[in-house]
């Protein structure tokens, strides 16, 4: 604990949803880990945080200004609020309501209550009004300063963070004789002696409904200082992310893999087409190696049945001279002033192994595919799309160097898709709208030389999503989102460098 003189000469997730619940969102889709650290510039207890979470493969950010950043889930995985003296102020406490909620791990520090005990009730009435959960702080709060001496964890944090000890810091030290420990009803992950707890956890099904991060109070600053044991309090430090923060991996699922290898087997020139309706205009297109346009299970007749239709297809170099890939396409239209404009290889140097297959079965669609790459010819592109309604108006892009899938299930109305793939990493992307009675407007770009992948799966009145991964470094990206309102949810999140 800060001696009396000395604390007293000190200084001193994006809106809320509305009610949007977020059912799933992986803060680790960060590839490259990311870290906040608020802190007074008290002694090297921030730096000792700072250095574990370097050691564990973090970025770390050094703050102390007053204000908590209303952005933190789109740029930090982890924040430690090490300010002590500084209470986070109601806009900070919704800002670190909605980092919880959309997966982050955030670590509040408090002090003794003889001095700072506005900061103290400040956090109090963030876990209490903001996250649901009951907190009690006991005596004088001075934590885990001088008179932990036996600070087992619980089994919810591994067995090699127990005796963390304040025995090297000397017994010259005065020690306050109050009680030092709260209560409440999140897991308790640090004890004293006495077994009163002095580090407290809330997580999963003690947050509200959709919460997926995790916070984690405890009192007080002197505790991270380098005369205590760093080595177990290293692994305490640890354990408040690493148990929660599991690195997101998106790749195809077995079924999908199971699609694609079929798909990509599949062989044929020529176009079956069986086009029963009225007012339909179709150009085709077909030079270079091995095109084929033909039905969605690779062998039956293209078709494309009902009323004004319009499918422009070209496939490799048509406009161009140079090599070009073995293209595919599978169509299966029913119903309703559809257009189309589907061009694949349709590049001077493409050399790209496409597939596109659709089945729509809407009407009033207007989509716009295109596949191509720069000439690399293990450079492999695939599309699957599947609307199953009507009014949509989707363009897909799939560009450049590098292997790149899409798949895409709509099965809802008045939706606007505008997705991106480009650059030379390698790309995928898994977006399901679902059902709702409201309008989808989602823009997805995946871009540069980095291997981006997301799986986003939005239902209900979501009325705006956009989703950037950018750069060299590779993203990842899982969310799975249920907007409870009519008036619609918005959500925005960057990834990259």
């Amino acid at each position: 604990m800060l001696s009396l003189f000395s604390k007293l000469i000190k200084e001193n997730l994006l809106l809320a949803f509305l009610v949007c619940f977020i059912l799933l969102f992986s803060s680790t889709a960060f590839a490259s880990k990311t870290a906040l650290i608020y802190h007074s510039n008290y002694s090297d207890a921030h730096t000792n945080v700072k250095a574990q979470l370097e050691a564990d493969g973090y970025t770390v950010t050094l703050s102390t200004t007053g204000t908590v950043d209303e952005n933190l889930i789109n740029s930090y995985d982890v924040v430690w609020d090490m300010k002590y003296n500084n209470s986070i102020g109601s806009n900070g406490k919704t800002r670190y309501q909605n980092f919880v909620q959309a997966g982050g791990v955030l670590v509040l520090v408090g002090e003794n209550n003889q001095n700072f005990s506005n900061n103290n009730q400040t956090i109090e009435a963030f876990i209490e009004n903001k996250l649901g959960g009951t907190v009690g702080l006991v005596g004088n709060t001075n934590g885990c300063a001088y008179n932990c001496t036996n600070n087992n964890n619980s089994n919810t944090i591994t067995t090699t963070n127990t005796d963390i000890t304040d025995s090297d810091y000397g017994s010259d030290v005065a020690v306050y004789p109050y009680g030092t420990y709260f209560t409440g009803d999140g897991t308790w992950v640090a004890k004293n002696g006495n077994g009163q707890v002095l580090w407290m956890r809330w997580s999963g099904n003690q947050l509200p409904s959709g919460y997926t991060g995790a916070a984690y109070i405890t009192f007080d600053i002197n505790q991270f200082e380098s005369p205590f044991d760093k080595a177990k309090m290293a692994n305490l430090i640890s354990d408040t992310y690493e148990n929660f923060l599991t690195v997101v991996n998106i790749t195809p699922t077995t079924n999908q893999s199971s699609t694609i290898t079929t798909d990509k087997a599949r062989t044929g020139n020529g176009v079956k087409m069986n086009v029963d309706g009225d007012g339909n205009t179709i150009n085709i297109e077909q030079t270079g190696e091995n095109n084929f346009v033909i039905g969605t299970d690779w062998s039956s007749d293209s078709q494309i049945t009902g009323n004004s239709n319009t499918v422009n297809i070209d496939q490799g170099n048509v406009t161009t001279s140079g090599n070009s890939g073995n293209n595919g396409i599978a169509l299966d239209i029913t119903g309703n002033t559809n257009t189309l404009n589907i061009s694949q290889g349709d590049y001077a140097t493409d050399t790209g192994d496409h597939r596109l297959w659709l089945d729509i079965d809407g009407s009033t669609n207007t989509l716009t595919l295109q596949q191509r790459n720069n000439g690399t010819t293990s450079s492999e592109h695939y599309m699957s799309l599947d609307l199953d309604s009507s009014s949509n108006v989707i363009t897909m892009q799939q560009l450049d160097n590098g292997d790149k899938t899409v798949f895409v299930d709509i099965n809802n109305s008045n939706n606007a898709v505008d997705i991106t793939q480009s650059g030379t990493g390698e790309h995928f992307l898994d977006l399901t709208l679902g059902t709702g009675s409201y309008a989808h407007d989602v823009d997805i770009s995946q871009t540069g030389s980095g291997d981006h992948a997301a799986r986003v799966d939005l239902d209900g009145y979501s009325t705006d999503f956009d989703l950037s991964q950018t750069g060299s470094t590779d993203q990842d990206y899982n969310i799975d989102m249920t907007c409870g309102v009519q008036a619609g949810c918005t959500l925005s999140t960057t990834q990259g460098n």
